[in-house]
């Protein structure tokens, strides 16, 4: 069974602490990741506007630093289109997938958008939790939703083929993404808001949404958005697929671990390595395989076979 994991900030916290993306002891590494029947990772960059302003030139820096890494590590390769995915994983390599989380380094500007694209960005989530130049963050409410320029922004990227990730948009900005889209929409790490009261989770209402666009989401195993506890474990993960899968159907929820992102983790999950506590407690559920394969990684698939061609 393949793993796709729409979400982590390992590649920015290598990159920013000087460490091997092959071998290292966060959450995540492309030597775990092997231990899988081939594995598909997001590899979102981030650019904290409190330590610097966002740039693309500064999304090439890091974008280059995965790429030295896939040109020296045999069993890692960075994917651009489907095609090149669904090679990686019948070959059982690890597959990276470059993104940008918070259209921040945009700059405003549409022309960036392209340039992105060219550095081998193919997915995008819009805001952080602050407001930028495309609209609201779930943390800062300034520009009543999406702008001009995000509407453009959003409908350039389902034209040039990159997917739209509203994880961490406020709910208007949401609204606003869903009626520009004609293309799957996901919410690459989030959760359910009725299982767990947080503002990074969503109402039952934008579940479905993001369900008829054929998109998914990927379940976020911070801690925090999981339930009450600082120590909630894996049953508060399975509670949050079941209730999306009982909103929304089994084609709907994916992994979006949110690994090296976050500040904890579920008490049986210390990283990358033990996935598969969260899948066996799903038999145990008697959830079949083909439904567990679904939530594992054939679903986000789907979702880059629809929009990467």
């Amino acid at each position: 069974m393949f793993i796709a994991d729409g979400h982590c900030d390992t590649l920015t916290e290598v990159v920013e602490k000087n460490t091997s993306l092959v071998k290292n002891n966060l959450h995540w590494d492309i030597s775990r990741a092997s231990l899988y029947d081939g594995f598909i990772q997001v590899l979102a960059i981030f650019q904290d506007r409190e330590k610097m302003k966002p740039s693309v030139s500064r999304v090439e820096y890091y974008a280059k630093k995965a790429e030295a890494v896939a040109n020296q590590a045999a069993n890692f390769v960075l994917a651009t289109d489907a095609g090149q995915i669904k090679k990686a994983i019948e070959e059982r390599k690890v597959c990276g997938v470059l993104a940008v989380e918070g259209g921040d380094c945009l700059e405003g500007k549409t022309e960036n958008l392209q340039r992105l694209y060219d550095i081998g960005i193919r997915i995008m989530t819009l805001t952080w939790n602050n407001a930028n130049e495309i609209g609201d963050g779930c943390g800062q409410t300034l520009n009543g939703g999406l702008t001009p320029f995000g509407r453009e922004i959003v409908r350039l990227m389902q034209d040039i083929g990159m997917i739209v990730d509203v994880s961490h948009a406020d709910e208007k900005t949401f609204w606003d993404c869903i009626e520009e889209c004609r293309k799957p929409v996901i919410a690459s790490h989030s959760n359910a808001r009725a299982v767990h009261d947080h503002r990074r989770n969503l109402y039952d209402d934008q579940i479905l949404a993001i369900a008829k666009t054929n998109g998914v989401i990927g379940i976020n195993f911070y801690t925090e958005f999981v339930g009450p506890s600082k120590k909630n474990d894996v049953s508060g993960l399975l509670r949050h697929i079941e209730h999306i899968c009982a909103v929304a159907g089994e084609d709907t929820a994916a992994i979006g671990a949110d690994f090296d992102g976050v500040e904890s983790l579920p008490e049986q999950i210390r990283g990358v390595h033990d996935l598969d506590v969260l899948f066996n407690g799903l038999a145990r559920l008697n959830y079949p395989d083909r439904i567990i394969r679904k939530i594992a990684g054939e679903n986000l698939l789907r979702v880059f076979t629809d929009v990467l061609r």
